[in-house]
């Protein structure tokens, strides 16, 4: 089960990504929104 996990910046919210990357968002539920459609695309 991946935990996802992150932080804020100035320039918003940086989250991990199942596979070990990070990547940006605006948001911390545009974070979550966008792993949950990753996990459940797999």
């Amino acid at each position: 089960m991946f935990n996802p996990k992150g932080y804020y910046t100035s320039q918003g919210y940086t989250g991990f990504l199942p596979d070990g990357a990070r990547m940006s968002f605006p948001t911390q539920d545009e974070y979550l929104d966008f792993v949950r459609e990753l996990l459940d695309a797999a």
